[in-house]
């Protein structure tokens, strides 16, 4: 549907600056004059499914008991037409503009009586004529100086919030990292591998692989798999069998359970940048780039 306008002219696009209304199926576009909705003799015709001109014959017949300014509106200057949003489809403006306020279309239309009439005359006063209230800022009576302390109670609020937030963070990675030295604990107790197991992997080959795969850093690396819940359960222990090594042991995970827990850490990323990400067992940003980039 279109917006109905004056007799003989439309509004130009972008001289509106408020959202249609659906009134009786016909959409609207309200017309602004003098901080007052109003509307013309047509756009009457058209909501009320009325013959061209039968709005128009009702203000003749009734034009000495209406009052100028108050109950209509004559705009003949070529400037404040435009303005309005008016012009005729041949070109240029229409040479005068007739607009009626609420009360001058209550007036009006006294003689529709049918039902339809009934329903839109509802709709328009309660829809129509009826402007939106303002949003008003409830800060907008208080001096300069209240106003900036208002924003600063905020902020530190805010502040306040993610430090709170973050330390929650940092009690589950030191409760996670407490789970993992007692799994590793119990792993020292039982007999070590003189192997690395097949489709098994040490830190040092994850950290590599991850990279190839995620971008990340062996930092971040270490954290998922050694402070994070989310933490894998190792492999075994296997032995070190270099001299210099002098009997040391090291850690190794099965490869499906490394694949799977970073697969789950990296969906739960969220990017703050291309290449930057963050997540909630990590503390700040990490860099994190698309799977297989790197391959």
């Amino acid at each position: 549907m279109t917006t109905q306008t004056a007799a003989g002219s439309q509004p130009a696009a972008g001289t509106l600056h408020v959202s249609a209304l659906q009134i009786n199926g016909i959409t609207m576009a309200p017309i602004e004059h003098n901080d007052q909705r109003v509307m013309s003799l047509t756009m009457i015709d058209q909501v009320h499914q009325r013959p061209d001109g039968t709005a128009g014959r009702n203000f003749r017949e009734n034009r000495g008991r209406l009052v100028a300014g108050e109950d209509f509106f004559e705009i003949d200057q070529p400037d404040e037409i435009r303005r309005l949003g008016f012009s005729r489809p041949q070109g240029g403006v229409p040479a005068m503009v007739l607009l009626l306020t609420e009360t001058g279309y209550s007036m009006l239309v006294k003689s529709f009586t049918d039902d339809l009439a009934w329903h839109v005359q509802r709709q328009l006063v309660k829809s129509y004529f009826t402007k939106p209230a303002p949003v008003l800022d409830p800060l907008a009576g208080l001096p300069p100086e209240h106003r900036a302390l208002v924003a600063l109670m905020c902020d530190n609020a805010s502040i306040k919030a993610r430090q709170v937030e973050q330390a929650q963070v940092q009690a589950e990675q030191a409760t996670a990292l407490t789970m993992v030295d007692q799994r590793v604990s119990d792993m020292a107790d039982s007999m070590l591998l003189l192997a690395r197991p097949a489709g098994a992997e040490s830190i040092v080959h994850i950290r590599a692989r991850i990279n190839r795969l995620y971008g990340l850093p062996a930092r971040i690396v270490d954290e998922v798999l050694r402070q994070s819940p989310m933490a894998p359960k190792p492999a075994g222990m296997v032995k070190n069998a270099r001299e210099e090594a002098q009997g040391a042991s090291y850690a190794v995970f099965w490869t499906k359970d490394v694949s799977a827990v970073f697969s789950r850490f990296v969906n739960e990323c969220k990017h703050v940048t291309v290449t930057q990400a963050t997540h909630p067992y990590i503390t700040g940003r990490f860099k994190l780039v698309a799977a297989g980039r790197y391959a």
